[in-house]
């Protein structure tokens, strides 16, 4: 698949510690005596400061980790509905963080959109923003623990939580706030707080999907301005994984029979009027009628790459092209990562070892074979 490349990496992990992070060891001896499995944490921040710096990305830790994290997870929910996933079974950190993001979903009760000439970017949006700067410290610092918030595990984390709930400032929200979830998630599972391994059905049917509820009703009520929207061009203005991981959930191992319902549909389907019956379990399909609802006319005006996508015959298809995609159009932009915090953990060292793997050019024409007219798909 089109995965071998991005795979390479975790093998190496294991053995690398927190990867490219151990050089800064070497300026302090005496750390490796507290800490000898990973390098001292360290606060992330943001370090990609021109365009130039684009290509130490690419063969980072941390891009390297992201994919890695993102496909650990998709490998372990094909087949599996959204309705399969029960919280209460998920491990603890997984119903802890759900339980934050009900509460943060519960103050939208108390904050009203305030009445104001323009439509989008409700300025109530900035007292909901304070209120998570307020309380994220004590939502995050239970997952963490008290050993890891020592050493400064807490302070390295915050960040990327603190970035996944859209821009208060702008009052905007984009695939780079979608980014820092899932950069968050990452991070807890490389600090041994969960597993990617084996916890991947509720870091993407329960974690991730509470975090999207949040982020619809977010969108929906404060009418959020889409950060970085390429208008038509784009996938979705808002997000990316719901369809990535939604596409893996409609997945089938090369080779199997479909065993579920989800893989017995088709890319196709979205137009047909079964889509609504799917729904409620597939990510793919919520993402798709969430797009139908805040955009007005067929999707194959206001949408026209979703609308390509479901002319692709496999799901397996669907989900190498969206990761290739994925890896050109957000992990490959300047203006998205620029903003992106590295730390020990996600950090900007070079991944060890680089093997010449076939890296994705993506964009759009990876899935479709047909590149947006207004914009070239992006190579690398």
């Amino acid at each position: 698949g089109s995965f071998a490349g991005m795979r390479a990496g975790t093998s190496t992990e294991a053995k690398s510690g927190a990867g490219g992070g151990a050089q800064s060891l070497a300026k302090a001896p005496e750390a490796p005596k507290k800490e000898n499995k990973a390098p001292a944490f360290v606060k992330a921040e943001k370090k990609i400061k021109s365009p130039m710096d684009m290509a130490k990305l690419k063969v980072s830790v941390a891009q390297e980790r992201i994919l890695a994290f993102i496909n650990d997870v998709s490998q372990q929910i094909h087949g599996v509905a959204v309705s399969d996933v029960v919280t209460k079974d998920a491990p603890e950190p997984i119903q802890k963080l759900c339980t934050s993001l009900e509460e943060m979903r519960a103050w939208l009760k108390d904050i009203p959109p305030i009445k104001q000439p323009m439509r989008y970017g409700n300025k109530a949006f900035r007292t909901w923003h304070q209120k998570l700067i307020e309380k994220a410290k004590d939502m995050v610092s239970p997952l963490v623990g008290k050993d890891l918030e020592k050493q400064g595990g807490l302070d390295e984390i915050l960040p990327y939580f603190l970035g996944s709930f859209g821009n208060p400032t702008r009052i905007d929200y984009g695939t780079g706030h979608e980014l820092n979830f899932i950069a968050f998630l990452c991070c807890l599972c490389h600090m041994g707080i969960l597993d990617s391994s084996k916890d991947g059905r509720y870091i993407a049917l329960a974690a991730f999907q509470s975090y999207m509820s949040v982020m619809r009703q977010l969108q929906t009520l404060y009418w959020l301005e889409p950060a970085g929207s390429k208008g038509v061009w784009g996938l979705d203005d808002y997000n990316f994984l719901p369809l990535l991981w939604g596409a893996a959930q409609h997945a089938a191992l090369r080779g199997t029979r479909p065993t579920s319902a989800l893989q017995a549909t088709t890319p196709a389907a979205i137009h047909k009027s079964d889509a609504k019956a799917l729904e409620k379990d597939s990510m793919y399909f919520t993402a798709v009628a969430f797009v139908c609802s805040v955009k007005t006319g067929p999707l194959a005006e206001h949408s026209p790459i979703l609308n390509d996508i479901s002319g692709v015959p496999s799901w397996n298809k669907v989900h190498s092209g969206l990761v290739k995609m994925y890896t050109a159009d957000v992990l490959g932009k300047f203006p998205i990562m620029q903003h992106f915090f590295f730390g020990s953990i996600l950090s900007l060292e070079r991944a060890t070892p680089v093997k010449k793997s076939r890296r994705p050019s993506g964009g759009a024409a990876s899935i479709t074979g047909k590149a947006p007219p207004a914009l070239k798909p992006a190579t690398s």
